[in-house]
């Protein structure tokens, strides 16, 4: 789940109530909202750093839960566990908490006032479940994702998940200015690139062979890399501009924009990172970012036009 679609976003709800979090699950549908399901904070953890745990928008926390699979009886303390938790590793990302029990709810609406909003449970879903919704509408991440949503959906469909959300970030940060942010996004767009040509090895082994996807260098035994300049002169049929002859298979023309493109986020990422370190005219500038990035955008719309093939 990308949280690429145009008008839906990801959440993650903690509760031991399995019952509860289906019907909570069928409510967030309606809305727009996929949601995510964890029975402990420990699952919870689990899901927020896993391949999918960067899309998400919302939490939704149970005042009393486990904090472990392994435990028995809810814990009390569970709440101001998961609070710290999330509030470190997302904080930017809403949270709200809900309790069946009118005393907790009483003294959490209090002791928490500020902090989070407090529900409860039979009553208050659908308000929840709204302000959630506005809030995550809000954030500058999931503005970016419904913003480029084609792109980003093809990343996670072909490249997987963490790329989807890598992208995100290099779309949030390609107007950053700031040297330590453009190399990032410069590394990051690199790989996504590299990603693309390993997508395309899997059902295009003809445009990608596996000898350039798996290249093994000197003193590297055991370390598996892509060798991007070999794939863009085997994709535009190792075409040999002194004799002006192809010795190979044409899959891009070496005039079309896809080629074009393709030689600018691999010459600009590898030549940018390294003279950011310098003042000369090479330097990237946030622009060069921009460029780069709308380029690798284009590269993705090829990716699943030729994996239609």
């Amino acid at each position: 789940m990308t949280g690429a679609e145009v008008g839906r976003v990801t959440m993650l709800a903690i509760d031991d109530d399995r019952k509860y979090l289906d019907a909570l699950f069928r409510d967030s549908r309606k809305l727009g909202i996929d949601l995510l399901q964890a029975a402990s904070l420990e699952e919870g953890k689990e899901i927020l750093e896993g391949a999918g745990g960067r899309s998400i928008a919302g939490i939704i926390l149970d005042v009393e839960c486990y904090r472990r699979r392994s435990d028995e009886t809810p814990d009390s303390g569970f709440i101001i566990a998961a609070t710290k938790y999330f509030t470190e590793k997302a904080p930017d990302t809403p949270l709200v908490a809900i309790t069946g029990v009118q005393p907790l709810y009483d003294r959490y609406r209090k002791d928490f006032d500020g902090i989070w909003k407090v529900y409860r449970k039979g009553r208050d879903e659908a308000e929840m479940l709204r302000y959630l919704r506005e809030r995550a509408f809000g954030l500058e991440r999931v503005k970016v994702v419904h913003r480029y949503h084609d792109a980003v959906e093809i990343a996670g469909k072909y490249l997987g998940e963490d790329a989807a959300a890598d992208l995100a970030d290099c779309l949030i940060g390609m107007g950053e200015t700031s040297p330590h942010r453009i190399r990032g996004t410069l590394a990051n767009l690199r790989t996504l690139q590299e990603r693309i040509y390993v997508a395309l090895h899997g059902f295009r082994p003809d445009m990608v062979p596996e000898a350039f996807v798996v290249f093994r260098g000197k003193g590297e035994a055991g370390k598996s890399s892509v060798n991007v300049a070999r794939i863009l002169e085997h994709l535009k049929g190792n075409y040999d501009p002194k004799t002006q002859r192809y010795e190979g298979t044409i899959h891009i023309h070496h005039r079309s924009a896809t080629y074009r493109f393709s030689e600018m986020v691999y010459k600009v990422t590898s030549d940018g990172i390294h003279a950011l370190d310098g003042d000369g005219p090479a330097k990237p500038t946030r622009y060069t970012v921009q460029a780069v990035t709308f380029a690798l955008l284009d590269l993705l719309l090829w990716l699943k036009e030729t994996a239609g093939k």
